[in-house]
């Protein structure tokens, strides 16, 4: 790869909506199961599936893409892209991602700016800027970062939703099964009684073979999140995540204490500095980025191995259009810490359908792709249907 800095001409940035109402006849066709499908939705119902696109040009023509996590609203993160940061990138050298990301990063920390829709907007950015780099040295994501640790990417199915009957759980589930996953994870939350029977429902159809995990979404205090722990340990599941607010991790920690259950956190940490008081009070035991939340592939790599100086593994969390899917799989194929992926399965146009070639299942795991940068192809057409806003 040349050394020759290669200047960044213009930023380019698309918010994307696929609306659930779209899937079906009409609006009142759209489950409840949809809607709703974690606890944390009982306040702020989904209402579709969304990511904010980021295309970083430079002057040999060369374009990078990345994304910025969408939830609960594309505009926000496509505006903090266009207004505040695309003013500080052009004329920047691409292929300078450390250094790009210390001035994007420090450009706001002062005013304390350093975490949420302005983090993910910089994680779009910095995805992009790795898919540029890639690009031009004509080597996929991964191969940049040191790897391939491995090529294919053991993943379990999320979410089995809540339903309202632990029936309709235990047929989701086996439905994953059928797909050939070999685990899936199942939202709880509503109390020990409810939790208890969907996840009941659950073992009792998929058996003793398939691994269940289980997510929270922060809806219990730690003598409920104790309670239900042990009905976890009884049914044979380990995985607890987020079972307490996220920034509660004095109590996180007495929970694992109590449970001795593997838990899980992290998909809302944007920096190594939210991850590093986690480690150092023992509140976890793996942690969970999201590649377009947590800055792109430049911080995600330092919380990687940040989490691997304290035995801590990364299961990096998997909401999101087709872009982040292969950047995270590109993160996954580079790092030795590595747990296992959470791959979506709520309905989502924006996902598989935006890419020419999206990423091959099969016999539970995800081949990582091994083109320049990201590996992936955008099929525009179908980025044009769902583009909402441009800037």
């Amino acid at each position: 790869m040349s050394t020759a800095p290669l200047t960044i001409t213009k930023v380019e940035v698309l918010a994307l909506s696929a609306s659930f109402d779209d899937l079906y006849d009409s609006p009142e066709d759209v489950p409840d199961w949809l809607r709703y499908p974690a606890s944390s939705h009982l306040v702020l119902p989904r209402r579709g599936q969304y990511a904010t696109l980021v295309k970083v040009h430079a002057e040999d023509g060369s374009v990078g893409i990345g994304e910025c996590y969408g939830l609960p609203s594309p505009e926000v993160t496509a505006t903090v892209v266009s207004t505040v940061l695309a003013p500080l990138l052009v004329g920047q050298d691409a292929l300078a991602t450390t250094a790009v990301w210390e001035r994007l990063y420090r450009g706001q920390a002062a005013g304390g700016h350093n975490r949420g829709f302005y983090l993910e907007a910089v994680a779009g950015i910095d995805l992009a800027l790795w898919d540029l780099r890639g690009k031009v040295a004509g080597e996929p994501v991964h191969r940049l970062l040191g790897g391939p640790v491995r090529e294919r990417i053991d993943c379990y199915a999320s979410p089995v939703a809540l339903h309202a009957d632990p029936e309709e759980s235990a047929r989701q589930a086996q439905g994953f099964v059928d797909q050939g996953f070999k685990a899936l994870k199942v939202k709880i939350g509503r109390g020990e009684r409810t939790d208890h029977a969907h996840l009941s429902a659950v073992r009792a159809q998929v058996g003793p073979d398939i691994e269940i995990l289980t997510d929270v979404n922060c809806a219990y205090d730690l003598d409920e999140a104790t309670r239900v722990g042990a009905v976890l340990r009884n049914l044979g599941i380990s995985w607890y995540e987020e079972p307490l607010q996220v920034d509660d991790l004095r109590n996180l920690a007495e929970l694992r204490r109590r449970t001795g259950l593997t838990i899980v956190n992290g998909e809302t940490h944007f920096t190594r500095f939210d991850l590093r008081d986690s480690l150092l009070l023992e509140a976890i035991d793996v942690f969970m980025p999201n590649v377009a939340r947590c800055g792109g592939f430049t911080e995600a790599t330092r919380l990687a191995a940040l989490a691997s100086a304290f035995h801590v593994d990364i299961a990096p969390h998997g909401v999101g259009s087709g872009v982040s899917l292969a950047a995270a799989l590109q993160l996954c194929a580079a790092t030795p810490n590595l747990r296992t992926y959470e791959y979506n399965r709520l309905p989502n146009p924006i996902r598989e359908a935006i890419l020419v070639n999206p990423p091959e299942f099969r016999d539970g795991a995800l081949t990582v792709p091994t083109g320049p940068g990201l590996g992936i192809e955008l099929d525009e057409a179908v980025v044009d249907r769902y583009t909402i806003a441009r800037c």
